[in-house]
């Protein structure tokens, strides 16, 4: 009995012994992955559109489809300025940090290229070769030449605004659960080379491109599943094995323009229906069509 338990106790003690090593690697891993500096990456050469049609184009795509005022860079009601609020959540400490994205020189992006702005946007790395952090970057990554100009374009046509964002900051924990992928897809995607386009307005493929860029995968599941809770909180099914089966694409597109679905439920505020719903109905329209394409899935548990 003696001779059981000790072998027990040592099972046990190295069980623990090997835990405590797992714990630590992990620790130093998300300590290594912080912000780490990328070397050598190349960066295509992208030019800001500021013609009248590309600052229209630029303007929609931050303020309608991807929601870049409202969903993150706004402090106190005042569009891209950037914010920075102090996290305590459990074991999660730190603070988070949205940058300040008018041409400011000092504070902003005024002092960035174009083609680095662009980078940022679509490959999740800064001006100077350091990985972001919580930024989407995964969702735009297929974004074209052509609306990432436009869009270059539209934040270098912002009245500039002094409004110093410190770095954000995390503990220890919470970079590890960075590392770990669990707040999401790493910014970090990878270099792009080659020109990119957009699929041709109106089909399902644009529908596919629009759904990424308004990161509707961030709260509804790489699916588009949905989710019953968690971070995001209820997040419905949008495929045709969830309440969107029954519905036709007027349905849809009053229920983004006005936040009330058919059976008359209120759509949250953390669902950014109210810059959606100033998507032109076309756009809407080829949304529509990408999820009736997709196959059919009982909600995400």
């Amino acid at each position: 009995m003696r001779k059981a338990l000790k072998w027990l106790g040592i099972l046990l003690g190295g069980l623990f012994v090997l835990l405590l090593v797992l714990v630590i690697a992990v620790l130093i891993f998300g300590q290594f992955s912080f912000k780490r500096t990328i070397a050598n990456r190349p960066m295509n050469q992208i030019m800001a559109d500021t013609s009248p049609q590309g600052l229209e184009r630029g303007k929609y795509l931050a303020e309608s489809v991807m929601s870049c005022d409202t969903a993150c860079h706004t402090n106190a009601e005042i569009p891209f300025i950037g914010m920075a609020e102090e996290i305590n959540e459990g074991p999660i400490s730190g603070v988070f940090a949205v940058p300040n994205l008018t041409p400011d020189s000092e504070t902003g992006l005024g002092s960035w290229t174009d083609a680095e702005i662009a980078r940022a946007i679509r490959e999740g790395i800064d001006k100077d070769g350091v990985s972001l952090v919580i930024m989407p970057s995964a969702n735009f990554h297929i974004m074209s030449d052509q609306d990432v100009a436009a869009l270059v374009g539209y934040l270098r046509s912002l009245e500039p605004v002094k409004n110093e964002i410190p770095p954000i900051q995390l503990n220890a924990i919470a970079k590890a659960m960075l590392a770990l992928g669990i707040f999401g897809t790493s910014p970090v995607g990878k270099p792009i080379t080659q020109t990119q386009q957009a699929p041709q307005a109106g089909t399902v493929e644009y529908g596919a491109y629009l759904v990424s860029l308004g990161m509707c995968r961030d709260c509804h599941g790489k699916d588009l599943n949905g989710s019953p809770g968690g971070p995001a909180g209820f997040a419905p099914n949008l495929t045709p094995g969830g309440e969107l089966a029954s519905w036709s694409e007027a349905d849809f597109l009053t229920t983004l323009h006005n936040g009330v679905t058919p059976s008359g439920r209120q759509l949250r505020e953390e669902m950014p229906w109210k810059a959606y719903g100033k998507m032109k109905d076309e756009d809407l329209a080829a949304i529509w069509l990408y999820l009736k394409s997709i196959p059919a899935m009982e909600m995400s548990r």
